[in-house]
């Protein structure tokens, strides 16, 4: 009868150890097999991963539901001077496309984005204050997504800039100033190089111009040189004080004097060059709250109090504004601006011309007339900067509006 054979302790700790090194190398395997499964699938399965699973909504109107991705650029200002030499640093801005099937960006030039044909509606987005590329980029990503809701084929042209922090200290509130005012100046100098590449572009090319926050700033200034207007000394070469046929804007939220667009003010040629302009409107905006100090005469925020109409002249019918209170409530971020089905629905109908909008913005006299209640700083008169002593409360005014669907059946 043979001795039971018995495994030492090392023996046992051997085997222990190899079959764990087969188990990661069986777990390293299936990995590399899944990662070249991936890999094989069709560039079309593969972007389709990138459409965000709750359905588009605009409300019932004819631009429902999800369409085609648009094109895809982002443009980069960072390495350009942000106050002098501007017309020298246009060169020094980068390009860059998005390759939907590679899932990546190519680097671009300046002559391949305007040989891009003119009969594509172009939606340029610019970020608010705060903003570094990294960030930045995480919400081009959410308008890329969203701008899938309008149908037809378009092309969104993100625009980054500058936005990060300026100053430190332990001084808080001078440094928050002071970042506030510089982010201001930065923002009027990239509207200067906006306009240099709008002018470049087809006059036949449907151009939006949107903004948010501080890129609302950077948006007017755009349309303000393009209408010939003069700003921190500086003109746009070949601009005239006329309206270049397929240009809109889009203020959402927008962190500028609330008169600053009337003509004869800041931005005033703004309303001689484009086409119509969108502007959303908070009065309960708890970051656009404090503008009041930031402005230099004491002006609140055009994006609580909206822009008075009645002081834009013959440009009056140009105006579209917007509420949002009821769909963001207090909040000044741009993510749920953008869930709004109703400013969706807006820009879809300015900036893209295939979509049929809920109302007819090119005729004065579908224009409703509305009795609304506004903040004082809404109120005609001379200029509303500063605010009169004792003016409190609200003052029910007259103001011509859009109505959407829902509020027609409260007249």
């Amino acid at each position: 009868m043979n001795p039971p054979q018995t495994v030492g302790p090392c023996w046992g700790r051997m085997a222990t150890g190899c079959q764990q090194l087969s188990q990661r190398w069986a777990t390293l395997l299936r990995a590399f097999l899944l990662m070249v499964a991936l890999a094989c699938l069709p560039a079309r399965a593969y972007c389709n991963t990138l459409v965000p699973s709750a359905p588009c909504n605009l409300s019932g109107t004819d631009g429902s539901g999800c369409h085609e991705l648009p094109e895809f650029w982002v443009i980069n200002t960072h390495c350009a001077p942000r106050c002098r030499n501007l017309e020298a640093g246009f060169g020094k801005i980068r390009f860059q496309r998005y390759d939907a099937h590679c899932h990546r960006f190519v680097t671009e030039s300046l002559e391949s984005l305007l040989a891009a044909e003119a009969h594509i509606p172009t939606l340029f987005y610019v970020h608010g204050n705060y903003l570094d590329y990294p960030r930045a980029l995480k919400s081009f990503w959410q308008v890329y997504h969203k701008v899938r809701c309008c149908p037809g084929p378009k092309r969104l042209i993100c625009w980054s800039w500058p936005a990060q922090r300026v100053y430190r200290g332990l001084r808080i509130r001078k440094m928050i100033m002071d970042n506030l005012r510089i982010k201001v100046v930065y923002a009027e100098y990239q509207g200067y190089y906006l306009a240099s590449l709008v002018r470049r572009m087809s006059p036949a090319q449907s151009v939006m111009l949107c903004g948010h926050s501080f890129g609302a700033i950077v948006v007017s200034s755009a349309a303000h040189w393009l209408g010939g207007g003069q700003l921190r000394g500086l003109t746009l070469a070949g601009s005239a004080p006329v309206e270049r046929p397929g240009l809109k804007i889009a203020l959402i939220s927008g962190a500028f004097d609330n008169d600053a667009l009337v003509p004869g003010y800041r931005y005033g040629q703004a309303a001689v060059a484009v086409e119509k302009m969108l502007i959303t409107r908070n009065p309960r905006d708890s970051t656009l709250g404090i503008w009041k100090r930031i402005s230099h005469r004491g002006c609140p925020a055009i994006g609580v109090t909206g822009l008075n109409s009645n002081r834009m002249g013959q440009y009056r019918a140009k105006v579209c504004q917007l509420t949002m209170t009821s769909d963001v409530h207090r909040s000044h971020f741009v993510g749920p601006h953008l869930d709004s089905a109703r400013l969706m629905s807006k820009l879809c109908c300015l900036s893209l011309p295939p979509y049929q909008c809920p109302h007819d913005l090119s005729r004065p006299g579908r224009w409703a007339l509305r009795i609304v209640r506004e903040i004082t700083g809404m109120f005609p008169g001379p200029s509303p900067c500063p605010l009169p002593k004792g003016a409190r409360g609200h003052r029910t005014v007259i103001s011509r509006t859009i109505l959407a669907p829902r509020d027609q059946s409260r007249m």
